[in-house]
């Protein structure tokens, strides 16, 4: 067996003490990061009712920014409410590809 002294078994208890928490640690950082990922992402993409939503909340669209998000209030403020979400397209800035991007994120108040 290795004759180790008592201070270099405490070094050696305490270099795989100092490995098991950095270990811990990354790996409750990892975990971390990505739980608020996923808060961010659901947050982004949660529905959106397009009758109601005020700027911040359109903004969270895809491909709708401060522009787009103004546009959207002023349709709805000169046409009235939407009546369906393909009226989205009716504004500009909105064309089918943007709209294919959102329209499973907007819906209709009723």
């Amino acid at each position: 067996m290795l004759d180790i002294s008592r201070p270099e078994r405490h070094l050696i208890l305490g270099l795989i003490f100092l490995g098991l928490f950095c270990t811990g640690l990354s790996y409750h950082q990892k975990i971390s990061s990505n739980l608020i990922e996923q808060i961010e992402i659901k947050e982004r993409h949660r529905v959106i009712d397009i009758n109601t939503a005020g700027a911040n909340e359109l903004e969270r669209l895809p491909g709708v920014g401060p522009v787009l998000a103004g546009d959207i209030i002023a349709y709805r403020e000169t046409a009235g409410e939407f009546k369906n979400i393909e009226e989205l397209k009716n504004v500009k800035g909105i064309g089918d590809k943007k709209f294919g991007k959102i329209k499973d994120l907007v819906v209709i108040s009723e």
